[in-house]
């Protein structure tokens, strides 16, 4: 057996004996209108249910296909038909249990997911939802995977972790009305998979149960972006909220990484024909709109574009042009204005691509977390739940 493959079977079988026991109930594949799809153990054993009744087990080497057809799920495997059923579950035998899915219609890639899945009709029974019932800390693993991606290092993985944890808890229900808890969109937090890197399981273990709250004991909101581009936003300067503890602080460590900066051009008549259609800005002449095209801020972040009466939200005109940032200057080249960024995201609370370098400098995750957030505290949520009760 290979060192690395040791290495995993070993981190997971601790992660399943440290777990909090807690589950989460995921909606995965979120943003497919699910018809048919295919499962499939991963080296374990499953227990399948329809309707509450146990139909069958399902050892490594099963498949399963399920289908919508006349408002019911039509479960299959390649030997036979099951029957048709209106919830379906795939219960783990075992605690390192973990599956793999395909949607088949519409055609998606494969993707594996720890502990249990049931699945049920939409409330217009138009399609299947597919539901991740998985350990708190798995589903935490899961998600630093797919927000912060690979190949970092353990103490950007550990804050991470920490801040996905702390949005989770302080969002969980949000789809509570629907027959879950969390989505795996932005929604509520990316998450496209069951971690499956030694560094992130690890950052997951060694601050398991750790979260974020401010000086009144509440869970702050764990916001965080991809770069800042040397400078962080004011949460009421993007969100119209002040919050203590996102305030605007100078970032250098992010302004050598890979979204540090950006440039986009645009036809001068789109932005001339933008400012007067949408913003009703008379333009007299070409000497009138002169002021338009020439906008910095070099000398740090401002809110709004202003030239004689226009005043526009930074955060509007990003929307509207589909810009990486409200951290850009304009200026016009010949028939163009170019619009020169820096940063990639909200620029609110942590930066990602700073954290990951503060790591790499070997700054600790406590030190990375108040660089980027005031006046917090790092606490474990049981704690927490004993002090609320007090």
């Amino acid at each position: 057996m290979k060192k690395h493959n040791l290495i995993l079977i070993l981190l997971v079988l601790i992660f399943v004996n440290n777990s909090t026991g807690n589950i989460v109930t995921v909606r995965i594949l979120t943003t497919k209108i699910i018809n048919t799809f295919i499962f499939s153990p991963l080296g374990c054993n499953y227990s399948v249910y329809g309707d509450g009744i146990l139909l069958t087990d399902c050892d490594p080497s099963g498949i399963f296909q399920m289908s919508l057809e006349n408002d019911s799920i039509h479960l299959k495997t390649f030997e036979k038909n099951i029957g048709m059923f209106s919830n379906i579950k795939m219960i783990a035998k075992e605690s390192f249990a973990a599956f793999k899915i395909k949607s088949v219609i519409p055609q998606g890639k494969v993707r594996t997911y720890d502990d249990n899945l049931e699945i049920i009709l939409s409330s217009d029974k138009q399609q299947l939802l597919l539901i991740n019932k998985v350990n708190l800390e798995k589903y935490i693993g899961g998600v630093v995977e797919s927000e912060g991606g690979r190949g970092s290092n353990l103490e950007y993985y550990k804050i991470q972790a920490i801040l996905c944890r702390t949005y989770l808890l302080a969002h969980l229900n949000r789809h509570v009305l629907e027959g879950f808890e969390v989505c795996d969109d932005v929604h509520c937090q990316a998450y496209s998979h069951k971690a499956s890197d030694n560094t992130i399981i690890k950052a997951v273990l060694d601050t398991k149960g750790i979260v974020v709250v401010d000086n009144n004991l509440n869970l702050i909101t764990a916001a965080f972006h991809s770069n800042c581009g040397g400078e962080t936003c004011n949460s009421q300067d993007v969100w119209a909220v002040s919050t203590a503890y996102l305030k605007s602080i100078k970032d250098t460590f992010c302004l050598n990484q890979s979204q540090a900066h950006w440039q986009r051009t645009i036809p001068l008549e789109d932005w001339q024909a933008y400012l007067q259609m949408k913003h009703k800005f008379a333009i007299d002449d070409r000497k009138n709109f002169v002021g338009t095209t020439s906008f910095s801020q070099a000398s740090g972040r401002v809110i709004y574009f202003k030239d004689k009466d226009l005043k526009i939200p930074l955060k509007n005109i990003r929307a509207d042009f589909k810009l990486k940032s409200t951290f850009f200057s304009i200026e016009q080249v010949g028939d163009l204005v170019k619009f020169k960024g820096r940063g990639y995201g909200h620029g609110v609370g942590l930066c990602q691509e700073g954290a990951m370098q503060m790591a790499k400098l070997k700054y600790s995750y406590e030190y990375i977390l108040h660089h980027y957030y005031k006046d917090v505290n790092l606490v474990d949520v049981s704690a927490l739940n004993y002090f609320r009760q007090e």
